[in-house]
């Protein structure tokens, strides 16, 4: 296998590097071209409008005052085309002499959003008009100035049918995306992220447990620099990224350059957090009424929680003592500009959030360039690159005795924050858990990301019809944690060894080789085709380090280099290789009847050699309603666009690299070295496989100033991959195996309406959009259909015939108004309240 990847990587190079291959200009360039953009009916100029030759690269876009200006244009017959979202674009044909300052004045009539947004689509882009797939793009505007750390985070609430949930509460954690619901057990559920065209490194490279705080890798793109996110949700759309397709497809376009001379813009935001609702406890008279109450019930006496050392003027509200008030800022420096020939968009950013928890916090300072060069009216290049560094500090929480925030709520009130020699109070004083401000003080969690990535792009133009793109993309990621368990922190671990410190290093790598060729029919009256196939190749590879230490001298040295002594050392890498080919034609027959049809084929190194190779088809179909002739007379009333898609996709997103073979690990007896096996090897392992069917109704009104975007769909993931028990008489205790399926069903609607529209006289407008979706999510078949449990102490439950991760525990009934006791439903009828009578409760699944 590493052979034939090897073979396919060196032809892609080859094809990148035809295309990078410069061609003596065929036409000579003598004349020239300038004008303005207005708005039809404000009369107002239309900034950053693009104005461009038609089959050639040669194009600029206009400035502030909407005047544009080409030169070195071929002379004779060419036809100018101009297009800026939210209007319909013009062209118009031009015959121009040697040596000519023509000039070419464009109005544009304002179109319906709906139908003149640009999407990308995934290699290539298409107006939304043309499209049969279910996708939605939420523009760069619609978030710079959001207070999020990333990109995933701006994305909450903008896009019908997509679930974004905070994982925890500090700043800077990472965010899960659900698009469509869950469809997988074992394999990620999050969405593939493309910046760029390059697909991103999303995966929390962390190797320390901070109570769900996860570091992922969206938060290193800064909001300000993206120009649009585009969501292909249906697997129609999302199948030209095949076995990576399944759980959605981000793709981000960032900023570029124009042209029109430099200009430099400074952005900033700062602002201020707090804790919008504390959760209800009881202050120190209620605590101590209620224990000696119940204490008095169980035979110990009615005072037996108010006399050791109780002070009656103590009164803690230990979540006022964690919380505070934390400010948010942002700074962002850009600068654009460039002629005819260069374009470049340049940015530097620094983004900084206090932890509403005192001791947490996150900041990232960034930077971009993006870069854009016409070698000659065929060759052009496009080069972006983006560096970042982030800082995490965390404290620890959630499913853990040391959380500083649940022990804010658990720890009595009655107790102070310190004694009077100003140590904090611990347990040994009296404290049931540990003193919330002591772990927040003297522990800390620390981890700091390095990250660069970005890619060059080669364009080469054979003519009006044929294109050739070559693409070289890296994503470099380096993550280094750093903890430290303080022996101050009385009623830890740490507290007995003389401190512990953790130390973490990893590094991810992602390195991309990318060819293929577009084609486009000539315009006519009757036909539209664009088709684009091409390959690229993938690399992938992490190496991890660790180690932790105890006992240290002095708190001043954290570093594990310090330890008495090393009690856990590990490190090794991983990786796997992605070789892709992959087609998607678009035709259209009177711009109204739509089809799109596209097919890729992923080979990857995960799989074992029976089936390596995936296959992932789809295809989609759109028909213009409102287009037909027995129709046109309600064509200024409403649009009517009606979709069907039917796709599959794959998810070769693994918790691990080489599933399908038998691996070993160290086995060391005293200081004699061996190995032993970890895993049994499974050579029939095949892709999840997810189909879905999407049948949705594009609506305008009264010109495109309302919106009404509706979806249903059936997504259902079969050959889930799942460690299924077997008798530990193998060696082992579970295999790897495709068993079972999930489906996800729903409706999605979107309604969008232009409320108040710029006049001759007025150019205030007024834009409300509301996106709303239902998402059913069922276990369809498991192995011999046996429910399983998983989730913190079991508190999931998958089972056929219910929602993934369904809440399993035992019912609450209330409480006995004569004893205080809770009550719980004795569901096997036995007398005796155990785990026997757990029973699904719910569903962790929105409606």
């Amino acid at each position: 296998m590493r052979r034939r990847l090897f073979e396919w990587s060196m032809a892609t190079i080859a094809f990148a590097s035809l295309v990078t291959a410069p061609r003596p200009a065929m036409a000579q360039v003598r004349a020239a071209v300038s004008g303005t953009v207005v708005d039809s009916v404000s009369r107002r100029p239309i900034v950053g409008a693009s104005v461009s030759v038609a089959g050639t690269t040669r194009g600029t876009v206009t400035d502030d005052a909407g005047t544009y200006s080409l030169r070195n244009i071929p002379a004779g017959s060419v036809t100018l085309r101009t297009q800026r979202l939210g209007f319909q674009p013009v062209s118009r044909s031009v015959t121009l002499s040697e040596g000519q300052q023509a000039e070419v004045n464009f109005a544009l009539v304002e179109a319906p959003r709906s139908l003149t947004e640009i999407v990308v689509t995934g290699y290539g882009t298409s107006s939304r008009a043309s499209i049969s797939n279910s996708v939605t793009t939420v523009q760069g505007t619609e978030i710079e100035n959001s207070p999020d750390a990333g990109i995933d985070g701006a994305l909450q609430g903008r896009a019908a049918g997509v679930q974004v949930t905070h994982n925890a509460g500090n700043p800077g954690a990472g965010i899960t995306v659900r698009v469509r619901g869950s469809a997988s057990l074992s394999a990620s559920n999050q969405p593939l992220y493309v910046v760029d065209g390059v697909p991103l490194i999303r995966e929390d490279n962390s190797q320390l447990d901070v109570g769900g705080q996860d570091v992922t890798g969206v938060t290193g793109l800064n909001p300000d620099e993206v120009e649009s996110i585009t969501v292909l949700k249906d697997a129609a759309a999302a199948s030209i990224y095949g076995s990576r397709g399944s759980n959605g497809v981000v793709m981000i376009t960032t900023k570029r350059g124009r042209t029109g001379g430099s200009k430099v813009s400074f952005n900033t935001y700062t602002g201020m957090q707090s804790v919008e609702r504390k959760w209800p406890v009881l202050n120190a008279t209620q605590y101590l009424e209620y224990m000696n109450e119940a204490a008095a019930e169980s035979g110990y006496g009615d005072d037996y929680f108010g006399v050791v050392g109780v002070d009656d003027s103590v009164d803690t509200d230990w979540q006022d003592e964690i919380f505070r008030n934390a400010p948010i800022r942002n700074i962002t420096l850009n600068a654009t500009g460039g002629n005819d020939r260069i374009q470049y968009f340049a940015n530097g950013s620094f983004f900084d959030q206090q932890g509403l928890v005192t001791g947490s916090g996150y900041n990232r300072e960034s930077g971009r360039v993006n870069l854009d060069f016409i070698a000659n009216d065929r060759l052009s290049f496009r080069s972006s690159l983006s560096v970042s560094r982030e800082d995490h500090d965390r404290v620890e929480n959630d499913n853990s005795i040391n959380a500083s925030v649940g022990n804010a709520i658990a720890v009595q009130p009655y107790f102070p924050v310190r004694q009077p020699d100003g140590s904090y109070t611990s347990p040994t004083q009296g404290l049931e858990y540990t003193n919330p401000l002591a772990l927040n003080e003297f522990n800390s969690v620390e981890s700091r990301v390095f990250r660069s990535y970005g890619n060059i792009e080669a364009i080469y133009n054979f003519g009006p019809s044929w294109k050739l793109n070559g693409k070289l993309g890296a994503d470099v990621l380096n993550l280094r944690d750093l903890r430290w368990d303080s022996p101050r922190v009385i009623g830890t671990y740490a507290a007995g060894q003389a401190g512990v410190a953790t130390q973490g290093n990893s590094t991810s790598n992602r390195y991309l080789v990318e060819g293929f060729a577009t084609y486009d029919l000539p315009s006519n009256d009757m036909h539209t085709l664009s088709v684009v196939g091409g390959s690229s190749v993938e690399w992938n590879g992490t190496e991890i380090d660790y180690i932790q230490g105890e006992g240290f001298g002095n708190e001043e040295f954290r570093y594990v280099g310090n330890a008495a002594k090393v009690t856990v050392y590990d490190g090794g890498w991983t990786g796997d290789n992605l070789l892709s080919v992959f087609g998607r034609a678009n035709y259209s027959l009177l711009d109204r009847y739509l089809v799109t049809a596209s097919v890729r084929t992923d080979g990857s190194s995960r799989f074992g050699k029976n089936n390596r190779y995936g296959v992932f088809p789809a295809a989609s179909f759109g028909w213009v309603l409102s287009d037909e002739p027995a129709l046109q007379s309600l064509k200024n009333l409403a649009g009517v666009k009606l979709r069907a898609s039917l796709g599959r996709t794959g998810n070769q997103a693994l918790l691990q690299d080489f599933p399908a073979l038998q691996r070993f690990g160290k086995a060391h007896v005293g200081e004699e070295p061996g190995l032993a096996q970890t895993s049994l090897g499974n050579p029939d392992l095949r892709w999840e496989a997810t189909r879905e069917v999407d049948i949705g109704i594009d609506l305008t009104f009264l010109g495109g100033r309302f919106s009404v975007i509706a979806d249903r769909y059936v997504k259902t993931t079969k050959d889930l991959l799942v460690n299924r028990p077997i008798t530990s008489t193998s060696g082992q205790t579970s295999i790897l195996q495709n068993i079972g399926s999930i489906e996800n069903r729903g409706f999605e609607f979107t309604f969008g309406a232009g409320i108040v529209q710029p006049s001759t006289t007025n150019g205030f407008s007024w834009t409300s959009d509301f996106n709303i979706a239902f998402n059913d999510n069922k276990v369809k078949k498991l192995y011999l259909d046996q429910p399983f449990n998983t989730g913190i102490r079991d508190i999931n439950r998958v089972e056929v015939g219910q929602p993934l991760g369904a809440f399993y525990a035992i019912k609450f009934l209330g409480v006995d108004p004569a004893t205080g006791d809770a009550k719980y439903e004795d569901l096997n009828s036995d007398g005796d309240i155990n785990s026997g009578d757990r029973q699904i409760l719910g569903s962790p699944h929105p409606d």
